[in-house]
């Protein structure tokens, strides 16, 4: 079994934190500005930050995947489907499930789903062999 480390370079790793650290700060800035009172535009800039930042950090694990061979690239676009896709399916599930009286959870919970989902999957998605 040959298990290919992600993220491999130090430059991904302090931009991942920086990100992550970035993206947990603004949600917690855009709840607290709205408790305050703060005005609309100045919420509305902060609440889209989030959104900037994962775009940020997917340009990120674009570039470090576009720098590897082709066997790492194909590993790695195979964990990323898999997390992606059990996010999408999860997310599809807990809508159905508010429908019907289950809590409304925020949208930017995908984000740290899609992140987390891809961590489970690296492990048991990390050689050669077919699903």
């Amino acid at each position: 079994m040959v298990l290919v480390p992600f993220p491999g370079g130090w430059r991904y790793v302090a931009g991942a934190v920086i990100g992550w650290l970035a993206f947990l700060g603004l949600i917690a800035l855009a709840v607290f500005g709205r408790s305050q009172g703060w005005p609309a535009p100045v919420l509305v800039l902060i609440a889209l930050g989030p959104a900037a930042i994962a775009a940020r950090q997917f340009r990120l694990a674009w570039r470090l995947v576009r720098d590897e061979d082709e066997f790492v690239r194909g590993l790695l676009a195979r964990r990323m489907l898999a997390a992606a896709s059990g996010a999408i399916v999860l997310a599809i599930a807990w809508s159905g499930l508010e429908m019907v009286g289950a809590p409304h959870l925020p949208a930017w919970l995908l984000y740290p789903l899609v992140w987390g989902l891809f961590g489970m999957v690296t492990p048991l998605i990390s050689g050669t062999a077919r699903p």
